[in-house]
Formats: structure tokens, sequence, C-alpha cells
């Protein structure tokens, strides 16, 4: 039996009731825990500690301004679980979360979300027309980058470097690079 296993689910025990649980001896499984720093004995009782979620945001200071870097996935992840979710209907999540993990997060994966330029915008737009995205598609993938950017962007998360719109298509044919205006 997976004694750390039993231990997680447990939470607290005593040597006695893991060894009734188990009906073996724990006691070199116990040490081997201990050992690795992912039991403590306290007052008794043994108890799990938890592990710490790994950290996702590092906050800096400059002079007077604050800058969050943040990874695009723990972006999208975070975007999806927290605006998304709870603004949207189910098709909507899953039809967002579909260009977010198909689309976006491959172009993007090396970057942080704070590091997106314009520049970059232009480059994800030829990579999506490689991709042969059709015109719809492309827009409302653009369209739903900004919107993210913006969500990060007025929560003070993100500086508000990177600042473009993604204009409505008169002709649903026809959607060039022209119809996206670069904001300085």
């Amino acid at each position: 039996m997976n004694i750390e296993k039993l231990a997680k689910h447990l939470k607290e025990f005593t040597q006695d009731e893991i060894e009734i649980i188990t009906e073996c001896d724990c006691k070199t499984e116990l040490e081997r825990l201990l050992n690795e720093d992912k039991i403590v004995f306290e007052y008794g009782l043994y108890k799990y500690k938890e592990e710490k979620p790994k950290q996702e945001f590092i906050i800096c200071t400059k002079q007077m301004t604050n800058c969050q870097i943040i990874t695009i996935d723990a972006a999208i992840n975070y975007f999806l679980e927290n605006y998304v979710k709870n603004n949207c209907k189910l098709n909507t999540y899953r039809r967002y979360r579909r260009m977010l993990k198909y689309y976006i997060s491959p172009f993007f994966k090396n970057k942080n979300l704070n590091d997106i330029t314009c520049n970059d915008i232009q480059e994800f737009y030829y990579f999506c027309k490689g991709r042969n995205l059709p015109s719809k598609v492309l827009k409302n993938t653009l369209a739903l980058l900004n919107q993210m950017i913006k969500y990060f962007q007025n929560f003070g998360i993100i500086a508000r470097t990177c600042n473009f719109q993604v204009r409505r298509l008169s002709d649903k044919t026809n959607f060039t690079l022209d119809r996206i205006i670069m904001e300085a």
C-alpha cells in the first residue's frame, strides 16, 4: 500500500492508526517520509505537509510601477477560469478555450504576457494566415487575444504597452493586416 497517498488523504494520524489501516509495519516508510520532509511529527501525531503550489506570478517593482510577470499559459488559465467561465455561456467558453489552446498558446508559448508587443501581434497574424485560418476565425482569435490582454491591463497586472484593436469586417471574405489598428 502507498503510505504517502494514505498520509495525504488522512492529513493527521498516529502510527497505530496507519498500521491498522494498512495491516503492516509502517515505521520505516514513515521515517522515509519524515526524512523527505513530506510529513512532520507534532504532539504525537504525524501530519502530512501540503506542497505549495508553483508560483505563477513574480512581482517586480521599478521606481513607481509594478510589473507582474505571468506566463501565457498561466494567463490563459486565469482568464478562462476567472472571466470567461463567469461571464460567458458554456459554448462560448469552449470556443474561447479552443482558440486559446490551438492558436494563441502555441505561438506565444515562450513569452510572458507582459512581453507581447504590437510587432508580436503582426507576426501572430502572419502565423495564423500561414495556417490558412478562415477570415472570421482569424478575426475572432485576434479579438480574443486583445480581450485577454485588456483584461490583465485593466487589473494593472501588465503594462499598457501592447494596444491594438480588431475592426469588424465589412466584407466577410476580406481580412488583412490593415484591419488591425496598432496604438503607440
